[in-house]
């Protein structure tokens, strides 16, 4: 019996030394895994502090976030049917051509001529002036950081969007273009905010000023001095740089903070962010699981090449073959890895959505140049070559020019879009999958 006893536990013993081998192993090879994740950052000359990505310090007199938050905090604080008049005149969704109330465009017309309004556009004006622009926000602050105001901010946007248009509809067309520049400068309040969201207003702020440009061009064109200052904004925010600027962000700010809390703290965020169907015990069975010390080394390293590639991704040209296959192992890798499933960004996606702004930017620039080119010579040119402007790619075909053609009263002018496929600059029609161009047809079609 004695040595039966001790048969079993010799063999437990063997069991337990080798299970603690297998583990250490396993720990030694996970991070393994992560030492290379961290050195392939570091060849790729990516930010691997947080201090490379938080915005600098601003003075209080420098500072244009302080007038950007005391105009929509002004415009809030004016009642207006249930909400206040921020919420009315700011409708980021709401369509000026199809209003279903033919009043009110006027409503919206004298609302936007109240002082209160005059007083809060004054601020932005004023804002936009300044040479720099943080918001305050606790970076340090991880998944609970609070982001500035983005609603508000967009909703500041259309109010500038509405003003410029009803202004050049009143026959003040020099204020109305001034408007676009200050949208064009207030557009760009986000490019240092290190995460993707507040990057993706930015974008639909500048896209929307390219808009507003185009709706202008209908009634007058900017002089000399404006279109050169346009021209200047829409080559500077040209730039893909602050996208992958904020992948980094996203990365140091969220990521690292995921992955350096402590075991209680991280069970609460991972239970935040989880679906709230799942039963408790299914959730603290996964949650031992992906916090197993390899299993967490290695999702520590899968996590990190991903937001690697990701940043990367957006540096690279359009190929919608490589971005699906991107995509694809990126959705392998989430599926094994479960905190990068749930912490790592949607980010390929972006760079279409970044891509569009683009040829939206360099659409306007050659509208504008066109216009006045017909303005000098009387006629159009056969050829955006004779513009004399630079960086007028395709940017979903980069060794393509962007498409343009005369038409009998004006031109049509396209990027190719995510197809890659000149379908003679047919726009996306709505709630529409057919084949669709990015163009801007001037005069535009009633």
């Amino acid at each position: 019996m004695r040595k039966r006893t001790l048969r079993i536990l010799t063999c437990c013993g063997i069991v337990l030394v080798l299970l603690g081998v297998f583990y250490a192993v396993a720990v030694a090879l996970a991070a393994a895994k992560l030492r290379r994740a961290y050195a392939a950052l570091e060849e790729a000359g990516r930010p691997m502090r947080t201090e490379d990505v938080i915005p600098s310090a601003v003075p209080d007199t420098q500072n244009a976030a302080l007038l950007y938050e005391s105009a929509y905090l002004l415009l809030k604080a004016q009642p207006f049917g249930e909400g206040n008049l921020l919420g009315r005149l700011g409708n980021w969704k709401k369509s000026r051509r199809d209003a279903p109330d033919p009043n009110e465009p006027a409503e919206t017309r004298r609302l936007l001529g109240l002082d209160v309004v005059e007083q809060a556009v004054s601020m932005v004006k004023q804002g936009s002036l300044r040479p720099a622009c943080r918001f305050d926000r606790e970076y340090e602050a991880g998944l609970e950081m609070v982001m500035p105001d983005l609603l508000d901010l967009k909703g500041l946007f259309r109010i500038l969007q509405d003003k410029a248009v009803f202004e050049a509809e009143s026959g003040n067309t020099e204020e109305a273009w001034a408007l676009l520049e200050t949208q064009l400068r207030f557009a760009d309040a986000l490019r240092q905010e290190p995460d993707i969201v507040p990057q993706l207003v930015r974008i639909a702020m500048v896209g929307g000023s390219c808009m507003t440009a185009r709706e202008l061009c209908e009634t007058a064109l900017p002089d000399r001095k404006c279109q050169d200052d346009i021209e200047r904004f829409l080559v500077a925010y040209d730039d893909v740089s602050p996208l992958a600027r904020a992948v980094d962000g996203e990365r140091l700010l969220y990521g690292e903070w995921v992955f350096g809390l402590s075991r209680d703290e991280l069970y609460r965020v991972t239970q935040q962010w989880s679906s709230s169907y799942i039963p408790e015990i299914f959730h603290r069975a996964r949650f031992y699981r992906m916090t197993f010390k390899p299993t967490f080394l290695a999702d520590h390293a899968a996590y990190l090449r991903v937001m690697l590639e990701a940043a990367q991704q957006f540096e690279r040209p359009y190929v919608p073959e490589e971005m699906i296959a991107a995509e694809m192992e990126i959705f392998n890798v989430q599926k094994r890895h479960r905190l990068t499933a749930l912490f790592a960004p949607a980010t390929l996606r972006v760079k279409e959505i970044y891509l569009r702004t683009a040829a939206h930017m360099r659409i306007t620039r050659a509208g504008l140049a066109l216009l006045r080119y017909r303005e000098t010579h009387g006629a159009l040119p056969d050829t955006l070559d004779a513009l004399g402007l630079e960086g007028l790619a395709d940017p979903f075909v980069e060794q393509s020019q962007l498409l343009y053609k005369e038409t009998p009263d004006g031109f049509v002018l396209y990027s190719v879009g995510t197809d890659q496929k000149d379908n003679d600059g047919t726009p996306r029609q709505p709630y529409g999958d057919a084949e669709f161009d990015l163009p801007w047809r001037f005069p535009s079609p009633e």
